[in-house]
């Protein structure tokens, strides 16, 4: 026998007297079914209703062919009365959402045809799939037509129209449903069939803000809160700006000017730091030592730009100019550049491959890449690859 679902008769049913005909064992869990049930069960993109049945806690809802089932950690006897009292805060949360969902997919609809394909309501955020992009400006015009149509506090229908009636309405629908449609109606805004509980009128959602938007697929993914969600973000994220307007000693409107300012300051010392570093590292280069041609340093923790760098130094002084660049001091692998004006390097590449587990490459005058070994084991390298050279 299909469960009395009281929350499709009034969505504001906060409790309930109802009588237990199931109780049954699942795994670690037990499934309650009454006769009839406030709690609205998973489905249509939404989370189903906690709560409690008398003093048992109901963590989850869900529905399997109209019987509607309560799960939950203890028994209750079959035959007991109970009395069900919905977790109504977290419900009234889950109607405002909704609701503002169906006014944003309404709107987004209108002004660019595009289908809701996905819908997700979780504890703490929603989402909207969309077939079609939308970027933050286009959706922040889409926030605001949906505030005010929101504190116009239109009236929510939800109605029951016969077949026939359904042929003269036109409605939005993620899939085909079978049975009795469910139309819910947001005057001058939205039409479309669901399931889930609505607020009466809009004006109870309060507010509605678009979070993000992101690419899904061939059209995006919107994320966006709406009443209490929306208002406890606010809060959140008001408390965290005056915390950052503390430690930077401005103005809360002026955080944003403060940062960019900062930005800019941190970037100008940035890029002196690195001309100071540059300028001792060419200093260094220029007191390196050149033994048989070959001008060979060692570093630790320059760029991949500054390992170049200072290799093109050495070139301009020896006949081969090499760096061995370790992250850390003690490390073994370190990464090299060598190059030369006169002579093509390429092979010694080939010749690190071989004896130091090279990995690498490059152009003719200057090579590329990681190795492992010592400064003594790169010097054998460059001498068997002389001898190879000369032969």
């Amino acid at each position: 026998m299909e469960t009395i679902q009281l929350y499709k008769q009034d969505a504001y049913h906060k409790t309930f007297k109802a009588t237990v005909l199931q109780c049954e064992k699942e795994k670690e869990y037990y499934q309650i079914v009454l006769d009839q049930t406030a709690f609205f069960p998973e489905g249509g993109g939404q989370y189903g209703d906690r709560g409690f049945l008398d003093e048992v806690i109901v963590f989850d809802t869900q529905i399997k062919d109209g019987v509607v089932y309560h799960k939950t950690k203890e028994p209750i006897e079959e035959g007991r009365e109970v009395i069900g009292t919905i977790d109504w805060e977290r419900r009234y949360c889950f109607m405002q959402n909704h609701s503002a969902e169906h006014m944003m997919s309404g709107f987004v609809h209108r002004h660019y045809g595009y289908q809701n394909v996905g819908f997700h309501l979780g504890e703490e955020e929603m989402t909207m799939d969309f077939d079609g992009i939308l970027t933050m400006e286009q959706l922040l015009t889409l926030e605001k037509e949906v505030n005010e149509a929101i504190w116009e506090n239109r009236e929510v229908i939800v109605s029951y129209p016969t077949k026939e009636e359904l042929e003269t309405i036109e409605y939005r629908s993620k899939k085909e449903i079978e049975g009795d449609m469910r139309i819910v109606t947001i005057d001058g805004v939205d039409c479309c069939a669901c399931c889930a509980p609505h607020v009466q009128k809009t004006g109870e959602i309060g507010l509605a803000k678009v979070i993000s938007v992101q690419k899904n697929k061939t059209g995006v993914r919107v994320t966006m809160l709406a009443g209490r969600w929306a208002l406890q973000d606010y809060g959140k994220k008001q408390e965290e700006v005056h915390e950052i307007s503390k430690m930077l000693s401005a103005k809360v409107g002026e955080v944003a000017k403060t940062v960019a300012k900062l930005k800019e300051e941190k970037e100008k010392l940035e890029y002196e730091l690195v001309a100071l570093r540059l300028q001792m590292i060419q200093q260094k280069a220029e007191q390196t030592p050149i033994v048989d041609g070959i001008a060979c340093m060692e570093t630790e923790g320059l760029s991949g730009k500054e390992v170049r760098e200072v290799c093109n130094c050495l070139m301009e002084k020896a006949e081969i100019g090499v760096v061995l660049n370790r992250k850390e001091k003690d490390e073994e692998e370190f990464q090299y550049s060598i190059g030369s004006k006169e002579q093509d390097v390429r092979k010694i590449s080939i010749l690190l491959k071989e004896q130091l587990s090279g990995r690498g490459g490059g152009q003719p005058k200057m090579i590329q890449g990681t190795a492992v070994g010592t400064k003594e084991q790169v010097e054998k390298v460059l001498m068997d690859w002389r001898e190879q050279r000369d032969d």
